[in-house]
């Protein structure tokens, strides 16, 4: 099928077809709708079980929870940093990346304070791991939860001043983690900016990626008894937030768009948003996408 066919499956002029099969992922008469607007920087995209939106800002050290009925309200204050900002720290002090834990319990990523942290049934908040081998964690930006209640986590450090490694106070390396059964174990260096991470539906393949452009790729893991092996890269896109749907299908944060790949690394389509896109999640039949400023939501074709 040739470019000008594939361009007319697209009916609005927000998105860019690449493939016939995005017209199975898609509603290809949507256009991005604007949810909310004025936010510092905007990341982690969480669709909560009590049926609203739940975002983390950066700049603002918050998680806002975001509904139809009330617009933004704060979910939780000083949820990255939660002493005082000092040298070491980049603007970038708040919370990340918003999951579940096996118990139910929100687990995210807490930038300013270079840790992973779980926000427990009762509203109290207690540290899961901030340090390595005894040296502090540089900044984890984030995480996703195994169905054997192990945590995955991305540490970047863009939480540090001058978005740098600095081996003097943190992490000689930018790693990906796995906490399990209190034991925190490095698992892969194969990105100097690890960022997003995901796993497939059937959780048999882990997803990571980098926004440097010296590092263009998404790298697949295989996963086996927890532990990762045969990394390689699966596609070539840099990307901040990664989500798969229940069908596998990739949906990449990137700086032209949201991005879409099939389960074997075929390139289908993109959503066109005005900005770069940091975050994006997946809910039933709307895909919800963030922006450092924005927040939108997209619809999905009924599955």
């Amino acid at each position: 099928m040739n470019g000008k066919l594939l361009m007319d499956l697209a009916w609005s002029k927000s998105i860019e077809v690449y493939h016939p099969d995005i017209c199975h992922i898609l509603r290809m008469s949507a256009n991005p709708v604007q949810l909310a607007t004025g936010l510092g920087f905007a990341e982690g995209l969480l669709w909560h079980k009590g049926g609203y939106l739940l975002f983390s800002d950066l700049i603002k050290n918050k998680i806002f929870k975001y509904t139809k009925q009330q617009g933004l309200e704060v979910f939780l204050d000083h949820s990255g940093l939660t002493g005082e900002i000092t040298v070491d720290h980049s603007h970038h002090i708040g919370s990340n990346a918003i999951a579940y834990d096996q118990e139910g319990n929100l687990v995210f990523c807490q930038q300013g304070n270079h840790a992973i942290a779980r926000l427990k049934k009762d509203g109290s908040i207690e540290t899961v791991v901030n340090e390595f081998e005894g040296i502090r964690l540089n900044s984890p930006n984030d995480l996703v939860s195994g169905p054997d209640g192990s945590i995955y986590f991305t540490d970047p450090p863009y939480g540090l001043r001058g978005q740098e490694i600095r081996p003097d106070i943190a992490q000689p390396v930018a790693g990906v983690y796995r906490w399990f059964n209190g034991m925190l174990e490095l698992m892969a260096i194969d990105f100097y900016f690890p960022n997003g991470i995901c796993f497939s539906p059937d959780y048999h393949y882990l997803y990571v990626g980098s926004t440097k452009e010296e590092e263009r790729m998404i790298r697949r893991y295989e996963v086996e008894n927890g532990k990762l092996k045969n990394g390689s890269v699966f596609i070539q896109e840099n990307a901040n937030g990664i989500r798969t749907d229940k069908r596998g299908n990739l949906f990449l944060a990137t700086a032209a768009g949201v991005r879409i790949y099939s389960p074997e690394g075929i390139k289908l389509g993109m959503i066109k948003i005005p900005s770069t896109v940091t975050s994006v999640c997946v809910e039933g039949n709307t895909l919800y996408i963030a922006t450092p400023h924005k927040l939108y939501k997209f619809a999905l074709r009924s599955k």
